[in-house]
């Protein structure tokens, strides 16, 4: 059930994750992460964004593949 519970958390985590990589990609919007250009795309971090979602995305498959054994 914690596997379930873990698979859920993840895939809502890397939901976020995508919603935030876009919003730093969308120019004349104030950034709140951004130290210089605030109103620029910030490319660093919406990548850095992406990545995070892709290892929750992969670590929410192996969570949802590992059954415990009875």
């Amino acid at each position: 059930m914690a596997s379930n519970n873990f698979f859920a958390l993840a895939l809502a985590l890397a939901a976020v994750c995508v919603l935030a990589g876009v919003y730093y990609l969308i120019p004349n919007v104030y950034h709140v992460l951004a130290f210089h250009d605030v109103m620029q795309p910030q490319i660093k971090h919406a990548l850095a964004f992406f990545a995070v979602a892709v290892v929750l995305v992969l670590g929410a498959r192996f969570a949802r593949n590992s059954a415990p054994s009875r």
